[in-house]
């Protein structure tokens, strides 16, 4: 049995999900601290998206929105720095995540759509999308579009093949898979 299939052969325990979420804590002040500094777009363009993801884990949802979309709305001038795929896919995540929050489902789906339509990033390209936003809808029952988010992720993912296709295999048969260590931004 290879590792990915190791990961997704039983369901994560509750303590285990309270061990991701932890280890997300745990990092959240580190991702928020560089923008208690007073930087120039350029400096707090590489810091956004990851604070975005920070401010909403640790319940800073007004943050998180505010970091999600500057990091959008400075990317178009960032469009070709390293970070500015992962400010598609994250600034777009965490709105997405924002819009589970507040019930609304077509937004949520519109934003995975949007953070999948990322031309990747070195870390993305290497380690992969986060999944959180894709398991939160397969759990409201959204299939469809998280089948198609693993497809958008195949364009840029070219070493993840193993993973998506073992979740959308898992998707296919109605089971939420783990997404071992992707399921956090």
């Amino acid at each position: 049995m290879t590792f990915e299939a190791s990961t997704e052969q039983a369901p994560l325990t509750p303590e285990q999900e309270v061990a991701f979420r932890q280890i997300v804590l745990d990092r959240a002040p580190g991702d928020l601290a560089p923008l208690d500094d007073d930087l120039p777009n350029d400096k707090t363009f590489v810091h956004l998206p990851q604070a975005a993801a920070a401010a909403f884990h640790l319940d800073r949802f007004s943050d998180a929105k505010a970091y999600a979309e500057k990091a959008l709305f400075l990317a178009p001038t960032f469009a070709t720095d390293w970070n500015y795929g992962n400010a598609i896919h994250l600034g777009h995540t965490v709105l997405g995540l924002l819009a589970l929050r507040e019930g609304d489902f077509a937004l949520a789906v519109e934003e995975l759509q949007k953070s999948g339509n990322t031309p990747g990033s070195p870390q993305l390209n290497t380690f992969g999308p986060t999944m959180q936003l894709a398991k939160e809808l397969l759990r409201a029952g959204y299939v469809d579009p998280v089948l198609s988010y693993f497809k958008q992720c195949r364009s840029f993912w070219r070493m993840g093949s193993t993973w998506l296709d073992l979740w959308e295999s898992k998707v296919l048969t109605g089971q939420v898979p783990n997404f071992f260590g992707h399921c956090y931004a």
